[in-house]
């Protein structure tokens, strides 16, 4: 228990030294900081504090009725009770360990580094005015790193996510047809995650998934009725151990007689296959993610077809969209995201998005990990257009009759 607090502790005090920063101090209450379940696992009800020093030392500040928990995480080398006044124990705490520098979770752009709120700040700078006399900095250029390079166990994690999803969606692909709607086609979904006994990793509840037939967005399904010569997104998300998955896949109903999709679509697959391809060679350590985008933006471009509306990626881990560094374009709405630099151990979602006005839409979704030169893929990637005819997938019926 709390293994992956330990090892994001170590990232945590090798990052305060690296920036010479003195001390971390995460104040937080009821949970209420974002990094809470990644840093400590264990949040406290009332008013409490959290300082890491670069010297390696980790303390918790609380009230006695929040001790035991933080004690029995043995992740603290003192876990320090009040019984009346919190400030009174928060100054001389600072007091004697008289930093220069203190980390505070204070951000513009990342709010997964924002987790202290503009009133605790000013309590905060308030409460410490008569010990503490350095600066104040934002806990993000770590805090961030912290989050998106994984541990050995949060990429195992993801990847059992990952695994899960895949053997969900290979399931529901055998008993979908047409003339069911988005939302009878989302509700398969959820029979499976009773099966697998997890939960949908976006708002961690027994959820239906994004399905899209029409009106392509970020939204719930809906009652269209999915007819033969149909195009329709699936858009996924398992959570296991508190890690998830992220993966899209747009499936092709046949029309009677078909045995493959038109030209035109199986073209569109293939240049969203080949953008990919494009994406995933791109991406190796010291590479930013704009240029990540880019060579699967260009590469539609070159065929005429139109830019990728959005990010060709994001970082995923526990939650679908991790913060950090973005795989998207220099434009203003992404602030510094795609201007970071990969790093050995962070996770994204691969997706450049197709959609032409011909009506022809497609999301691949892949997930991928950075390795120390280049990346190896968690998702079983998707090499074929998915054929959906007469309630099962083509090709199933013969997989069938092939002997173990």
């Amino acid at each position: 228990m709390y293994q992956i607090q330990k090892e994001k502790l170590n990232q945590t005090i090798g990052s305060l030294r690296e920036l010479e920063i003195d001390m971390w101090l995460i104040l937080t209450s009821e949970g209420s900081d974002p990094c809470i379940p990644l840093i400590t696992g264990v949040g406290t009800v009332g008013p409490g504090v959290f300082i890491f020093t670069k010297e390696g030392r980790k303390l918790a500040l609380c009230s006695s009725i929040d001790a035991q928990d933080l004690e029995e995480s043995e992740l603290f080398d003192e876990v320090c009770k009040h019984t009346g006044s919190f400030e009174t124990l928060l100054v001389e705490t600072v007091r004697k360990l008289n930093p220069r520098t203190i980390a505070l979770n204070i951000s513009v752009e990342e709010h997964l580094a924002d987790g202290l709120t503009a009133g605790r700040y000013r309590w905060l700078k308030n409460t410490l005015k008569g010990v503490f006399h350095g600066e104040f900095v934002s806990s993000e250029p770590f805090l961030t790193l912290i989050r998106s390079i994984k541990s050995k166990t949060e990429i195992e994690r993801i990847e059992k996510a990952v695994k899960v999803t895949e053997r969900i969606y290979e399931r529901v692909f055998t008993k979908m047809k047409a003339g069911m709607t988005e939302r009878e086609l989302g509700t398969l979904f959820i029979a499976e995650m009773e099966r697998e006994n997890v939960v949908n990793g976006v708002d961690r509840s027994l959820s239906l998934p994004i399905v899209l037939k029409e009106n392509i967005a970020h939204r719930g399904p809906g009652e269209a009725v999915i007819h033969e010569g149909d195009l329709v997104i699936f858009d996924f998300s398992v959570e296991v151990d508190g890690y998830v998955s992220d993966i899209a896949r747009t499936v092709y109903f046949l029309k009677e007689g078909e045995t493959e999709a038109p030209e035109p679509i199986k073209a569109a697959f293939s240049a969203v296959h080949e953008a990919i391809t494009r994406a995933a060679l791109m991406m190796k350590p010291g590479v930013k993610g704009y240029e990540v985008d880019g060579a699967a933006r260009n590469y539609y471009v070159s065929l005429g077809y139109p830019e990728i509306t959005h990010a060709t990626g994001h970082q995923i881990g526990r939650d679908v969209h991790d913060g950090g560094i973005l795989l998207g374009p220099r434009w203003k709405r992404y602030g510094n995201a795609p201007y970071g630099e990969l790093k050995e151990g962070m996770v994204f979602t691969i997706e450049p998005t197709l959609f032409l006005e011909d009506g022809i839409h497609f999301i691949v979704e892949e997930n991928v990990v950075v390795t120390s030169n280049g990346i190896r893929y968690l998702t079983e990637r998707q090499d074929e257009l998915i054929l959906i005819s007469n309630n099962r997938k083509v090709g199933e019926e013969i997989l069938e009759k092939i002997p173990d």
